[in-house]
């Protein structure tokens, strides 16, 4: 009776090859099965770098800031050292004396800037829609826009007086034109091949509007959100230094007076950090509509 063939039995030195195949390779340990996660890590490290260069900005200034006060490369009394501003704003905000002004100048901001968002993008997209409307207007509006508006500081004072309403009134003209002309050019630079693509289907002018102008305009719209937050901002705090009794620019203002130069800074930082964190979020706003922007031919 013929027998089966048994398995032959080397020493680990001299393991044939059908034995060398069925050896498993350990996860984790080839250069192959590890590159990947190298790779992984490495893209994430660079994400989270690339996301964090802008903090990174920040800190680097507000470092050199500290170490050109301290060493007196700066006049530290003209440019106190920056932690000295942050506890001098610690102990304002813990007081409680900030609190009013803060309210009242972002109550203000926020209302002007919303008016003029609204009014800028109603106005800006018949100019946008009707050429003639546009050469008409166009002119005049360049104009007002040039004109600066500190020389109507007072006599916006004198006609509205010292409280919110000449505030609003500043920040609304200081943010109206950026919106509408960015809202204008958006509109007029509608992409012609998709206008002549959507008549030969058929579609009114309504529907080419609605569908087609006002999507493609919304990375205009936001951009110019963004140049109006930083002009509105800086024209309400310009308004309340020269005329307001109340306000993050007014506490400024009045402390620059009493040379206080940490307590002076304070308003401005804040302001700064604000509009800082506005314009991020505009970015993200902008980058998400980015596709809706027509491409260059």
């Amino acid at each position: 009776m013929d027998l089966e063939p048994q398995p032959h039995l080397t020493s680990k030195g001299a393991a044939s090859k059908e034995g060398e195949t069925l050896i498993p390779v350990a996860p984790g340990r080839s250069g192959e099965e590890r590159l990947p996660l190298e790779r992984l890590l490495g893209s994430r490290f660079y994400v989270l770098a690339d996301k964090s260069l802008g903090l990174l900005g920040i800190f680097l200034f507000f470092l050199a800031w500290e170490i050109a006060s301290r060493t007196h490369i700066l006049n530290p009394f003209y440019f106190p050292p920056f932690t000295e501003i942050i506890a001098k704003g610690i102990e304002l905000l813990a007081s409680g004396a900030i609190w009013e002004h803060m309210i009242f100048s972002l109550t203000n901001f926020s209302a002007g800037f919303a008016v003029s968002v609204v009014i800028g993008v109603l106005a800006g997209i018949p100019m946008g829609w009707y050429k003639g409307l546009s050469k008409t207007l166009d002119p005049l509006l360049s104009g007002i826009y040039a004109t600066p508006l500190i020389a109507l500081l007072p006599l916006i004072i004198m006609l509205f007086g010292l409280g919110a309403v000449s505030k609003i009134i500043m920040t609304f003209l200081a943010g109206v034109f950026p919106v509408l002309i960015n809202t204008m050019v958006g509109i007029a630079n509608t992409d012609t091949n998709l206008i002549k693509m959507s008549r030969s289907f058929g579609a009114s002018d309504a529907t080419i509007f609605l569908k087609v102008s006002m999507p493609g305009s919304l990375p205009y719209i936001v951009a110019g959100m963004r140049v109006a937050l930083g002009r509105a901002l800086v024209y309400i705090v310009v308004a309340e230094q020269y005329g307001a009794a109340m306000g993050l620019g007014y506490l400024s203002s009045v402390a620059a007076q009493r040379f206080q130069i940490a307590a002076m800074f304070v308003p401005i930082v804040i302001i700064a950090g604000l509009g800082a964190g506005l314009t991020e979020l505009l970015k993200v706003v902008e980058r998400r509509l980015e596709t809706w922007r027509p491409q260059k031919s």
